[in-house]
């Protein structure tokens, strides 16, 4: 699972959840590559985590 911060509010289509502007998520990169296929790049960022 990866974080993403999410840029623009959306519904997940499986689960009907809304994702609010701000929030940090988690999703598989995979789910996430569908989320920008579906709507486009400007709804989610990934979030690196930092290495300790």
């Amino acid at each position: 699972m990866a974080k993403f911060k999410v840029k623009k509010q959306f519904r997940d289509i499986y689960t009907k959840e809304v994702y609010e502007k701000g929030a940090t998520i988690e999703m598989t990169v995979k789910r996430a590559d569908e989320v920008e296929k579906n709507l486009d790049e400007t709804f989610l960022e990934r979030v690196d985590e930092k290495k300790k």
